[in-house]
């Protein structure tokens, strides 16, 4: 009891005066050895002296705790010293490793001991029980915070001052036991109590009954119920079980080391601690919601709450995710205002304690590589919260995990022809873990620029939420680094079906990392100049998982991607075509403008960007035109100084623009998009006066379609054919007035924007045929 004793002679447990010693114990084991050693270096008078305590199981939130005794004490003196106290149980040697034992689980958290166990431990080695004191208070200073937090409401028990003086003792003892096992461990206590007791839960609960006309002793029941259902309840043991799952997760088929800057880490780390955070992570797997946790974990930052979908909250993995830290929300709740209400003040009381959270932005996984559209429902109801309760500053910082290789993409592939998703289960779960064995290469993780809300806007204002949600995805798509999977399938499926030599592909990659790095794009380790020439890794990964073809029978090696694995490599290749996206459509409005003769160059091409947009406007996050415009005009005085005199004269002098460009990818980049759009408007082209086709038909009749013009080749590629690139099809032309009831005026429409569709796919045709004529000098 060594450090006891230095802790009890130092700062305000010096002060002369009386004491009430709230001991958190869970057993009478504990507590009669925190008496021991009060008696021993706190007790008035010296060892033996009188001591004044209270126990209470403070930390056991399954226990039911008796305030009276507590009540009784707090009516002391006003400068009575209120010394909170408590044992924190060690694990000899666990902060080395932190692994969890197969006993732990079977026989109970060796730092949250039963009685019998708290007294073999005891028995075996005395310094594995750590005798901590929280910071204290004196009964005045607690009685003025109490006053002021409840100072809008009317206290019904006399007992609720005890229940706050417990809620504050455990919060001080937790920030003491912090400092000896690392702030992986910070967890909310007593939420529950800590809302019911909330003025601005209560008023809300009252207003609610006012509402609806129900009594509000049937709302508290309501609200306990989703109080249970909604809360979560970490503890050390789950959370360690979980960062073990994650671990086990990631290295099943990546490397060990997840790939990350740690100044970004740093800059986290502080974050964190000084304002609300969010983590809002992009999904294209089950396993990157997990990169975020595993590397708080390991780097001993405070817990993330993570938001799941309740389809993930079945028998077992729902039991330990809920004690690690994982809140588990309902699909639909529109209709249940007392669900609402409490999510809403559950969600407040975690940003305004500094407690992060975590969900997919895009609310599913990404089934085409990209960035989804964002999904605004909990992104709604957490500003909600800050609204209501002005909860100011709230950083959101976006998070981006990418993959050398995705087990989950042929799983999409298939998704997107139409087959039905399998629903999670814990045999479905089973069998994913196992698929993840395959060697995939390497897992890489970067955080965006947070987004910072100064003040929430009101959660009806959908406008404001909106650009907040954009500005997230901008950063999002900034923060997505290229790798060298991502540009081998974009320069690989940019020739299809033409293989490229080895000397040609890592051409055409050096010249596109030159091109990124010139623009501050963010690129993974593969790809700088250290590890640039060493990419037999990565390239080993991509053969043997049979996405890329390597073919070295003949006198030069080459590479090359199958027809068949072209949906998947196009997977790949989207999760990154967003940075080229300012290139492939002032490539294509180029082409444009060389196509016509009768107008001027510089007309028509600033049109075709702005129709380009129009069109795929479903596909990309684009900047206000105003803003567009002028990254169009940079990208082009970064290609060629002269571009403005070049777009004015025309002719040939296009042509040169065309070749400052090469290597061209515009059609690399928008190819699937093109050619699926294609597709729809073909069937709606064909459709009689008085005909209507819904949404739903037309993507199942174009997965038919597509198929049929693949096979005659009239489409390119399989990656063309996709129910997501069908309904935004879809989706462009109802914009445009083209989809309901068909008339003479509508099928002339379709078919002169399928017109300009084929000709939009013949120009990028030409494009690709165009770098390939100029292969040998652009790859040399």
């Amino acid at each position: 009891m060594d450090e006891a004793k230095q802790i009890a002679n130092s700062g305000p447990l010096l002060a002369q005066g009386p004491k009430l010693f709230v001991i958190d114990a869970r057993n009478g084991v504990e507590r009669r050895y925190l008496l021991d050693w009060l008696h021993t270096s706190m007790a008035e008078g010296g060892p033996g002296g009188k001591l004044n305590w209270v126990s209470l199981p403070i930390s056991d939130e399954r226990a039911r705790i008796r305030l009276g005794r507590l009540a009784e004490k707090l009516k002391g003196s006003s400068d009575t010293l209120v010394v909170p106290v408590r044992i924190a149980w060690r694990i000899p040697d666990f902060e080395k490793s932190r692994a969890v034992r197969m006993r732990h689980v079977i026989f109970g958290d060796p730092r949250n001991p039963g009685s019998f166990r708290a007294w073999s431990i005891l028995l075996r080695d005395k310094r594995r029980a750590h005798c901590l004191t929280g910071q204290p208070a004196t009964i005045g200073e607690l009685e003025q915070s109490f006053a002021e937090l409840s100072k809008d409401y009317t206290q019904t028990d006399n007992t609720e001052f005890a229940a706050f003086v417990v809620r504050q003792a455990g919060l001080v003892l937790d920030i003491a036991e912090r400092g000896l096992r690392g702030r992986r461990y910070k967890v909310p206590r007593h939420v529950a109590d800590g809302l019911r007791s909330d003025a601005r839960f209560r008023a809300a609960m009252t207003k609610l009954s006012t509402d609806t006309g129900q009594s509000e002793t049937a709302l508290y029941e309501q609200a306990a119920k989703y109080m249970k259902e909604l809360i979560a309840r970490p503890s050390p043991l789950f959370i360690d079980m979980k960062a073990k799952l994650d671990r086990f997760m990631l290295s099943q088929g990546y490397e060990d080391e997840v790939v990350f800057d740690r100044k970004e880490l740093t800059r986290l780390r502080k974050t964190m601690r000084e304002h609300p955070t969010l983590l809002l992570f992009t999904h294209k797997t089950y396993i990157d919601g997990v990169t975020a946790t595993d590397l708080a974990y390991q780097n001993d930052l405070p817990l993330i709450h993570v938001f799941g979908g309740i389809n993930l909250d079945f028998f077992g993995l729902g039991f330990m995710l809920r004690r690690a830290g994982t809140i588990f929300i309902r699909r639909s709740f529109e209709n249940n205002p007392v669900y609402k209400l409490v999510l809403r003040y559950y969600v407040s009381y975690l940003l305004e304690k500094r407690f992060p959270m975590t969900w997919a932005f895009e609310g599913t996984r990404s089934r085409l590589g990209k960035l989804m559209p964002p999904r605004y429902g909990l992104l709604k109801y957490v500003m909600d919260s800050a609204h209501t309760n002005e909860i100011e500053n709230v950083h959101i910082i976006p998070v981006v995990t990418s993959f050398d290789l995705i087990r989950d993409v042929e799983e999409y592939a298939s998704e997107q022809t139409g087959r039905i998703k399998k629903p999670e289960s814990l045999s479905w779960f089973i069998g994913y873990l196992r698929s993840l064995r395959e060697p995939m290469g390497k897992v890489y993780v970067d955080f965006g620029e947070p987004v910072i809300v100064k003040k929430a806007p009101n959660p009806n204002d959908r406008l404001a939420l909106s650009k907040m949600a954009f500005e997230v995805a901008v950063q999002a798509n900034r923060a997505t680094p290229l790798t060298l999977t991502s540009l081998m399938c974009l320069c690989l499926l940019g020739t299809a079906p033409r293989a490229m030599t080895e000397g040609e592909l890592r051409a055409a990659i050096n010249f596109l990392v030159g091109w990124a790095r010139e623009r501050g794009i963010r690129m993974s380790e593969d790809l700088t100049d250290k590890n640039l020439e060493g990419v037999q890794r990565v390239v080993e990964t991509l053969v043997n998982n049979g996405l890329v073809v390597r073919y070295d029978k003949g006198s030069t090696l080459v590479y090359a991607i199958e027809p068949d694995q072209h949906p998947i490599a196009s997977y790949y290749r989207n999760s990154i075509i967003h940075h080229f996206l300012d290139k492939a459509i002032i490539e294509l409005s180029i082409l444009k403008a060389r196509e016509v003769n009768d107008r001027n160059a510089a007309e028509v091409f600033w049109e075709e960007t702005d129709r380009l947009r129009d069109l795929f406007k479903f596909e990309f996050f684009y900047p206000e035109k105003q803003q567009y415009r002028d990254n169009l005009k940079a990208e082009l005085q970064r290609c060629d100084p002269e571009w403005q005199i070049k777009l004015e004269e025309g002719g040939i002098k296009l042509i040169s623009l065309t070749n400052r460009l090469q290597p061209l990818v515009g059609h690399s980049v928008f190819l699937p998009f093109v050619e699926a759009y294609t597709v729809i408007l073909e069937i709606l082209s064909r459709m009689e006066p008085g005909d209507a086709i819904d949404k739903r038909s037309c993507v199942e009749t174009a997965l038919k379609e597509g198929r049929q013009a693949y096979l005659l080749r009239r489409i390119t590629s399989e990656a063309s054919i996709g129910k997501i690139l069908f309904e935004n099809g879809f989706k462009m032309a109802a914009g445009l007035g083209l989809t309901g009831e068909t008339n003479a005026g509508k099928i002339a429409e379709r078919k002169a924007l399928l017109r300009k569709f084929r000709a939009l796919s013949r120009r990028m045709e030409r494009s690709r045929l165009e770098v390939l004529a100029l292969a040998d000098k652009i790859f040399d």
